[in-house]
């Protein structure tokens, strides 16, 4: 294009040269059509950059990572007059990597054209990713002027850690404290009638047999799980750490989740800090969790405010930075 550019001047020059030595009308009519054809088509150029648009979009709200994330983008012409290209500047900007770009080109948009093409990008650490349209150039009919038609499309996808499963010393410990929250203290223990769904652990069988109805053991709704994910927030850009702890930490919630969903039928409460606050969040089964990180990630979980009277239970599942798990002052495991 730019040589297009270099030839069209030194075309005009070479015409007002002539013009200078010879006093010819056919010379000055044709410098004249040099001048008003180009500034014409510019002219023409002017709508386009209301009736030009180049959008993206996805399907996919979140993938996890390791994944490709497929975007499409569409470029659409309203306008009255045709363009003879239109460029599309491309911006992938994920965490834990330097933006990438990528360039597109389309040739020969009518009136009223519609063109779509798809970008696959791989998804390579947690947190927010997003595909922006930074800038759409539209091209006159001579090919010598271009004009803005459009920017700061995008698109976001989250990113999720990969779920792992967790460690048999985790899943014995959790038994053990499952176990407890089994016996039947004062205050604690309700008794109902048997639902279809109910876990045959949760029969009080003694109970059933000088009665011969079975009952299961209910809990009040005070007791929960509750999970300390203790980090910095300059944890989190260190992006290979970040994700070893994302991995650890959603599968935890992932499996308490489900575990008290299923069986105690009692929620996951998971604590963390934030902009030096503490914040907190209730699951109940596998899919609260991917939502809770989808929020977390992209820093929209803000009003859940855990207050500083609301002191930690003395024994809870604190995670720490280099993935050490603790119950209470016990270590779980460790890598």
């Amino acid at each position: 294009m730019i040589w297009r550019r270099i030839c069209y001047l030194l075309l005009l020059t070479a015409g007002g040269y002539f013009m200078l030595l010879y006093n010819f009308e056919g010379l000055r009519f044709l410098l004249c059509c040099m001048m008003v054809i180009p500034l014409l088509s510019a002219f023409l150029l002017l709508p386009e950059k209301l009736l030009c648009r180049a959008e993206v979009e996805t399907e996919q709200s979140f993938v996890t990572r390791g994944e490709n994330v497929r975007f499409t983008v569409k470029i659409k012409h309203r306008g009255p007059f045709p363009v003879s290209r239109l460029l599309v500047e491309l911006s992938w900007k994920a965490p834990g990597n330097p933006p990438v770009k990528e360039r597109r080109c389309f040739h020969g948009l009518g009136m009223n054209a519609e063109e779509r093409f798809t970008v696959e990008l791989r998804a390579g650490h947690c947190g927010m990713a997003s595909l922006e349209v930074r800038r759409a150039l539209a091209y006159d009919l001579l090919g010598l002027w271009r004009m803005s038609a459009g920017r700061g499309k995008q698109a976001e996808v989250c990113v999720t850690p990969v779920l792992e499963s967790v460690s048999s010393r985790l899943r014995e410990m959790y038994n053990l404290m499952a176990g407890g929250m089994g016996t039947e203290r004062e205050g604690d223990l309700l008794l109902r009638d048997f639902q279809p769904g109910d876990s045959l652990h949760r029969v009080y069988w003694k109970l059933a047999a000088r009665s011969g109805q079975l009952v299961v053991r209910d809990f009040e709704r005070s007791g929960m799980v509750t999970v300390f994910l203790d980090f910095s927030e300059a944890f989190a850009e260190q992006a290979e750490d970040w994700d070893r702890y994302l991995d650890k930490a959603c599968s935890l919630l992932y499996f308490f989740s489900e575990e008290g969903r299923q069986t105690l039928q009692i929620p996951t409460e998971v604590v963390w800090r934030q902009e030096g606050r503490y914040l907190k969040d209730r699951l109940i089964g596998g899919e609260a969790v991917q939502s809770w990180v989808c929020g977390f990630l992209s820093g929209r979980i803000k009003d859940m405010i855990f207050e500083e009277e609301e002191r930690l239970p003395e024994f809870c599942w604190r995670l720490e930075e280099d993935c050490r798990l603790y119950f209470g002052e016990q270590c779980i495991y460790e890598e």
